[in-house]
């Protein structure tokens, strides 16, 4: 009686196996068929990342004046962070070649 049902459990469970590696290539096929689809947007480069003219560096500031910094710049919405240390080191460089 438990010999016969076990021979089912095991029967039921190739079954299943069987049919689920009948289903994954025809899952991977289908993927490989959507990605030739996609081709990504050419779309062209803005920004200060990409401009040659730009170079990021890196400084340590007190954690308390970026917040402020960061609070004010939310008042100016034309202007972020990266052009305000631009206008900075500009003005600190005109004094000091003058």
């Amino acid at each position: 009686m438990f010999d016969d049902a076990l021979k089912q459990a095991k029967k039921a469970s190739r079954k299943e196996s069987s049919k689920k590696s009948d289903i994954k290539p025809k899952i991977e096929a289908q993927k490989e068929e959507n990605v030739s689809e996609i081709k990504p947007k050419k779309r062209q480069s803005s920004g200060k990342r990409t401009d040659p003219d730009f170079k990021q560096v890196g400084a340590y500031i007190r954690k308390d004046t970026y917040h402020k910094i960061q609070k004010l710049l939310l008042e100016q919405p034309d202007q972020d962070f990266s052009d305000l240390v631009e206008e900075l080191l500009t003005a600190h460089l005109n004094t000091q070649v003058e």
